[in-house]
């Protein structure tokens, strides 16, 4: 996420809000990503743990094959 934006995925002032904002996912997509970056991103920022790609998952990912 912060190679593509340049701002890490989730940021608040205080750290309960902060908290929040990563066991629900919430963090802005900049409109100037693609739909594969969108998706690779999604993926690896999933609230559960087990959901997310490992290594070969994410190098396999269309974002980075194609």
């Amino acid at each position: 996420y912060t190679a593509l934006t340049g701002h890490a995925p989730f940021e608040a002032r205080h750290r309960p809000e902060l908290y929040r904002r990563i066991r629900g996912a919430r963090y802005p997509l900049p409109p100037q990503l693609s739909p594969r970056a969108r998706a690779l991103i999604a993926h690896m920022l999933h609230p559960d743990p087990a959901a997310r790609p490992g290594l070969a998952g994410v190098l396999g990912h269309p974002f980075l094959t194609q």
